[in-house]
């Protein structure tokens, strides 16, 4: 393909107009090309024919797999070796694609200097129709942003900024604080141990009463005083002594929990009063009477 005149070659317009009619571009005829001629502006050659002709194919790919932004690139470089007007058509039509009116009205506007006359009405009528496009989108744009405004929290200077989407940090739940009660686990396992071991010095030592009755009942006094049993009565002596022995393990063991009991409530008091932010002081008393005598507690506050 050589150029055989000082104007676009009359092949390159008719290839390339053909290939643009999937883009919505009427091939012109070499004959009616609108491209305005010129004396001064040399051909192109064969080379950039060529060349254009590929970018064009790879913008016109491009355009139908939807990169856009490609296509627009292919377009425009196969426009500047060219100076085909029917590029800007399609560069105006891919710009709408991508939602950029506003240069997608500049493209179109470009072209429709060098439309033919029964294609300019239509070409006004779609920038008119841009403009209207535009103007809704930049008010699109202007709501969004005072919406974002007005939902922006103001911040002192100097106070950081939050982003609005940005979740706040929350700590961890932390597990209540226990309190250090006066009568806690330990004055728990003490008072069943006073419990349990009071309970068995009762019961043993009065099944040992019991079994000291009924041995005597098979007993009786010899001349001399000795005491003579049966064997039955022997046996129930016996059993005797063992409930006797284990009543009083019991009432030690209970007298035992029944002491320390007593340190671990007044060790706890002791300690509560001391950490009370108040000036209430809890004092141990002991005190005796007539009836008997133990010790007691008294608080000051």
């Amino acid at each position: 393909m050589t150029a055989c005149s000082p104007t676009i070659p009359a092949a390159l317009l008719l290839s390339i107009g053909l290939a643009l009619a999937p883009l919505e571009v009427a091939a012109q005829p070499a004959a009616t090309a609108t491209a305005p001629a010129s004396t001064t502006t040399p051909a192109p050659s064969d080379d950039k024919v060529t060349r254009a002709e590929e970018l064009y194919d790879n913008g016109k790919r491009l355009f139908l797999e939807g990169s856009y932004e490609a296509a627009i690139l292919a377009f425009q470089e196969s426009y500047e070796l060219s100076k085909l007007p029917d590029l800007l058509y399609n560069i105006g039509n891919t710009y709408e694609r991508l939602g950029d009116f506003a240069n997608a009205r500049r493209y179109l506007d470009q072209y429709r200097a060098f439309a033919p006359e029964s294609e300019r009405d239509r070409l006004s009528r779609r920038i008119a129709a841009l403009d209207q496009r535009q103007r809704e989108k930049e008010q699109k744009e202007r709501e969004a942003a005072a919406a974002a405004a007005t939902n922006t929290p103001r911040t002192t200077p100097g106070q950081p900024t939050t982003p609005t989407d940005q979740k706040p940090v929350t700590q961890p739940d932390k597990p209540p604080e226990k309190k250090d009660r006066i009568y806690g686990p330990a004055a728990i396992g003490l008072t069943a141990g006073v419990v349990i071991g009071l309970g068995l010095g009762a019961g043993f030592g009065i099944k040992a009463s019991g079994e000291k009755k009924q041995a005597l009942e098979g007993c009786m006094n010899a001349a001399d005083g000795t005491l003579l049993c049966s064997d039955a009565s022997q046996s129930a002596l016996d059993k005797r002594k063992t409930s006797a022995l284990i009543a009083d393990v019991g009432f030690i063991v209970g007298g035992v929990a029944a002491a320390a009991l007593i340190g671990v409530i007044v060790a706890k008091a002791m300690k509560k009063s001391k950490a009370s932010s108040t000036s209430a002081r809890a004092q141990v008393v002991p005190y005796a009477n007539p009836r008997g005598g133990g010790l007691g507690f008294s608080f000051r506050f």
